[in-house]
This record gives C-alpha cells, sequence and structure tokens, in this order.
C-alpha cells in the first residue's frame, strides 16, 4: 500500500517523510486560503530536495486549465493532485495518468462523482473537503461507503484520506483496502508543521497492512 504524506512546508519534514519510508509527498499550491499553500519558489526548491524513488505531487483548487498547465510546467511534479469542480475541465499538458482527482469522501453524491472520474483518471482521491474545497480537514467519512467505491471504480485505483492518523490508519486501510492512504493534518503540530514523531508511527502502522 502506498503512503502519502501531504502538505509538506518544509525541508526538515520532507526528510522525516522520506525517512519513514514515505512512498510520495504532497505539496500545496495555488491556493492562498490554505496554511499549507507554497509559493512556486518555495515548491520548485522542496521538490528538488526528494529523492528519485519518491513521488511528487502538486497539489490544488482547480481554476482553469491554464493555471493547471503553468503548476505543471513550473515544477515538474510526478502528479497533480486536483480538488474541486472540473466542469471546465477540456485539454491539457498534464497526462490524465498524472492526475489524482479528490472527491468530497462525506457528498451524498461520493459515488457517483468518483465513478465519473474514474472514467478519466487513473486515480480517485476521497477526502473530506472544507469549504474552499480543499482537504487537510482532520475529518473521517463512511469509510465502508469508501470501500464500495473502491470496488465500483476498479480498476481505477482509489486513495483514501480525510481524518487520518497513526491511530486509525490500520482500520480504515483493512475496511477500505485502498491503494494508498494520504495524511496531512493526522501527522502535524500545527496546520503545516509536521509531528515527525507522528509521521513515522503513521509509515509504520500503515505498512502493517497487507
Amino acid at each position: 500500500m502506498k503512503i502519502k504524506i501531504c502538505g509538506i512546508t518544509r525541508e526538515r519534514d520532507l526528510k522525516a517523510a522520506v525517512e519513514a519510508g514515505a512512498d510520495s509527498l504532497g505539496f500545496v499550491v495555488g491556493v492562498p486560503s490554505s496554511a499549507r499553500n507554497l509559493t512556486f519558489h518555495e515548491a520548485r526548491e522542496l521538490i528538488a530536495k526528494a529523492p528519485a524513488d519518491v513521488s511528487c505531487v502538486a497539489v490544488t483548487v482547480f481554476s482553469t486549465v491554464w493555471e493547471l498547465d503553468r503548476i505543471y510546467e513550473a515544477l515538474n511534479p510526478d502528479y497533480v493532485q486536483l480538488h474541486g469542480s472540473l466542469r471546465s475541465f477540456k485539454s491539457t499538458l498534464v497526462p490524465s495518468d498524472r492526475i489524482i482527482k479528490a472527491v468530497d469522501g462525506g457528498s451524498p453524491e461520493a459515488l457517483m462523482a468518483s465513478l465519473e472520474a474514474s472514467k478519466i483518471f487513473r486515480y480517485v482521491l476521497l477526502d473530506t473537503v472544507d469549504s474552499n474545497g480543499l482537504g487537510g480537514t482532520g475529518i473521517t467519512h463512511d469509510w465502508i461507503q469508501s470501500r464500495r467505491i473502491r470496488d465500483v471504480i476498479y480498476p481505477s485505483r482509489l486513495i483514501l484520506a480525510g481524518g487520518l492518523t497513526p491511530e486509525n490508519v490500520c482500520m480504515a486501510a483493512e475496511v477500505v483496502k485502498p491503494y494508498g492512504v494520504d495524511v496531512s493534518s493526522g501527522v502535524e503540530r500545527k496546520p503545516g508543521i509536521k509531528d515527525h514523531d507522528k509521521v513515522f508511527e503513521f509509515v509504520r502502522r500503515a505498512k502493517r497492512v497487507k
């Protein structure tokens, strides 16, 4: 199972996540309302410090294809994680298999939205989002429903997020059987500042799940 530590803002936190064994790292860009938001320069500097075998994900709220392409060209991430509505989404420089489409797992329309996303994208991330359409809320959603979504969208890959912590990641993963898990606020001391002990414990426990 893949493990992503999201909302990285500092080099020391990046190094801790890599040392703990994370498979990928998330960097929030283009979202000024987020405490974890980075400038392009800051994100580029951090991404350059990630080892080649650790994937880097630019996390943003979709606004326009032009802005998405600008992020992709400026940062050259391995993946782009898109939150929000894609109603105006038509074509982009980003290959569809490099886009992770985030869906609000707490929404009554989560199943339909995930199914629609899976027709276009290889990766669907179930999160619990805030009023700005971004994750990192620290709120869980119905894992039974998440498991159903996982089964319905297969072979597209489900990544589980939303309120995961070192204490609940094993149970969540055993119920949902996701391709990967994604954590941000669940391993923080405060928004944007990771608690390294929690990062290590989260990865250790997540890797227990077969």
